[in-house]
């Protein structure tokens, strides 16, 4: 994937940077309002308040433009980082329902729901757009999260055969059908409904893989087997 020449112009001077956030200012306003078809190039130099020969400097055309905004917004509209190694003894429930509720916040604002909402508009017809949005988003997330199974397994917290799947089927869990739902405009869940989607699954995903002492193990045995066995 080529690097977009809104994306390299950021490392320029900060009169060319001021320009090209406002560019990319009135290309949000505009794609969120009026969608990404129904928005020309002419409409996004007028919104700017620029020459149409100012924007094409900044931007090859309007897909050029759309990628550079959707990786400016999901750098800072998207989840927030969910984990960070602190180098300390992992409080396995307490960190998780923090990643699941930091994960889930994203999708609560309006204006990264907003973004979503174009991305997925836009995904079939732009591959490039997917793969900014994937890496900056649900890639990203998974990562975070899978480090944070590696730490806890080498605390013997957890025991995780394929880590990579874990981490995505621990964002599953605790997502439920609710980003769908809020993508389509459906109703938002109730704050006890966004409790429970983390606490269910957080219950889910510790079944499967917490690491369990061998004692608490055994005295989980089936009593008529082990007579049985006498």
């Amino acid at each position: 994937m080529r690097e977009t020449k809104g994306l390299a112009d950021t490392s320029q001077k900060p009169r060319a940077r001021a320009k090209h956030s406002q560019i990319l200012d009135s290309a949000r306003v505009l794609f969120l309002d009026q969608g990404f078809d129904a928005t020309s190039m002419d409409a996004i130099a007028r919104e700017a308040g620029v020459s149409k020969a100012t924007l094409y400097v900044h931007f090859d055309d309007k897909d050029d433009l759309l990628l550079a905004l959707v990786n400016e917004e999901c750098k800072r509209f998207g989840p927030k980082t969910l984990w960070r190694d602190h180098g300390g003894k992992i409080d396995l429930r307490a960190e998780l329902h923090t990643i699941g509720t930091t994960f889930l916040e994203a999708f609560l604002d309006q204006r990264g729901l907003a973004v979503h909402r174009l991305v997925m508009s836009c995904a079939s017809r732009y591959p490039r757009v997917a793969e900014v949005f994937m890496k900056s988003g649900p890639d990203r997330c998974d990562a975070e999260v899978a480090a944070f199974l590696r730490a806890a397994q080498a605390q013997g917290l957890v025991d995780v055969p394929d880590v990579a799947m874990a981490a995505t089927q621990f964002l599953s869990l605790i997502q439920g059908k609710e980003i769908l739902k809020w993508t389509l405009s459906m109703k938002t869940p109730s704050p006890a409904r966004h409790r429970a989607l983390i606490e269910n699954g957080i219950n889910v995903f510790l079944a499967a893989y917490e690491r369990r002492p061998v004692a608490a193990k055994q005295t989980g045995r089936n009593p008529a087997k082990a007579s049985a066995r006498r």
